[in-house]
């Protein structure tokens, strides 16, 4: 009985395991999600000073409405999860009850059988009638190994009986905590018909002026590559500068050593200095530029975002316009929407390499992490300059407004030196 007592446990656990790390995590992102959508609705609120539908409207309320689905997903899965819960709860119930009946039974047993031999008067004589001995001291193991099994089947049922009220309890909490998410789900749903409504009107009303729309795309996405080549200029000059430092400090250290070795007499002393770590194809680093280089990589997807509340409004990549998908946007980084005076702020420790004011509302800030290199642009007042040293989540200037669509955005890109990368694979989920 024991054995299988144990069995049963162990199964219990491992079939429990599982869906708890699944709850959790589902639970987790409920919250961001429901997070995300109350910012969205807050910056929407702003926007929605100018009755006018803009392009940054449609923006956000297509997020918020891409927010919602897979809020009313994750509701969906955890049901699922619950419903396991529960089912399995229902099944070790089943399973408890039977251990219990069989327990009560044999433990009557026990006891008929103690009633026939409680005197103590019948012990003395199970005791003092023994051949020898030996055999008397078996008789009183035995009477204590009776006396101890009895107090065991007695603990077991005891433990049985809570191990059932504790499986009912979670059951019945399970069931409650699916029902509120069967009525969140219900009203989620309805909210998200209601966007999408919402939606398709303001998409009606910017297709009148589609044209201008087009237009506004491919201007920004002029300024947009105007800002790329600034960004590649200005890190191509620190890998340049990086490179041509190292093999300044190759050939000072070819040359010292030249010189040690002619002192010796040496006169076929090597003067040619050693190739740099990395060659033309690198960035050249320091011993300090490696170590912060390697901490950076080493924080992937732990990063704190370079704002302190916003969600993405615009993704890494080509994506069709909301309004016209004869329109693609190419974004080099992620733009983050968050409420006017926001504050841009450093991603992780590294030194500024540039402050460039590329408009007069935008200025580009751009920080070096060893060979990675963070971009914060759409800066309005920065907050450091070329050669500080900042440190992780310091501010770095306000984000600029657009006061005609009412829109504060953070355009934020990451770089391994030229390569640019995904910035949401980087930063904290």
């Amino acid at each position: 009985m024991k054995k299988y007592l144990i069995c049963l446990l162990l199964m219990a656990f491992s079939l429990a395991v599982y869906p708890q790390k699944s709850k959790a995590k589902l639970e987790k992102q409920i919250a961001n999600l429901e997070q995300e959508i109350a910012t969205a609705n807050k910056l929407l609120k702003e926007t929605s000073k100018n009755k006018q539908a803009t392009l940054n409207q449609v923006n956000l309320l297509d997020k918020k409405i891409k927010q919602r689905e897979e809020l009313v997903k994750a509701y969906n899965e955890q049901i699922a999860v619950l419903d396991d819960e529960i089912s399995k709860g229902q099944s070790n119930i089943k399973a408890l009850n039977g251990d219990l009946k069989n327990l009560r039974k044999e433990y009557a047993q026990m006891i008929v059988f103690a009633n026939k031999n409680r005197s103590h008067y019948d012990k003395l004589v199970f005791l003092f009638s023994a051949d020898d001995f030996n055999q008397a001291f078996r008789r009183l193991r035995y009477i204590r190994q009776f006396s101890d099994a009895r107090k065991t089947k007695m603990d077991q049922i005891a433990s049985t009986e809570r191990r059932i009220s504790g499986e009912v309890e979670a059951s019945r909490k399970a069931r409650e905590q699916q029902a509120a998410l069967l009525q969140g789900e219900k009203e989620q749903k309805a909210a998200l018909q209601g966007e999408k409504e919402d939606l398709n009107t303001q998409v009606k009303q910017l297709k009148k002026q589609e044209g201008n729309l087009q237009q506004d795309i491919k201007n920004k996405q002029k300024q947009a590559k105007k800002l790329q080549k600034a960004i590649d200029d200005i890190i191509a000059e620190e890998i340049r500068k990086a490179n041509e430092r190292a093999k300044k400090e190759a050939e000072a250290k070819a040359k010292a050593e030249a010189e040690a070795k002619k002192k010796k007499g040496n006169a076929n002393a090597n003067t040619k200095p050693d190739v740099p770590a990395g060659g033309n194809k690198n960035m050249a680093l320091t011993p300090a530029e490696m170590t912060l280089s390697g901490n950076f990589a080493n924080n992937k997807g732990r990063l704190p975002w370079p704002v302190e509340k916003g969600y993405v409004s615009s993704s890494f990549g080509k994506h069709a316009s909301v309004v016209s998908d004869k329109v693609v946007v190419t974004n080099n980084g992620i733009d983050i929407a968050v409420s006017e005076n926001s504050q841009a702020r450093a991603v992780f420790d590294g030194m500024v390499v540039s402050v460039n004011k590329l408009t007069a509302s935008n200025t580009v800030i751009i920080i070096r992490h060893g060979d990675y290199f963070t971009v914060y642009s759409n800066i309005e007042e920065a907050a450091v300059k070329r050669g500080d040293n900042v440190k992780t989540k310091q501010n770095l200037g306000k984000i600029h407004t657009n006061k005609i669509e009412g829109k504060t955005e953070l355009h934020f890109e990451l770089l391994k030196e030229k390569d640019r990368l995904n910035p949401e694979s980087w930063l904290a989920k």
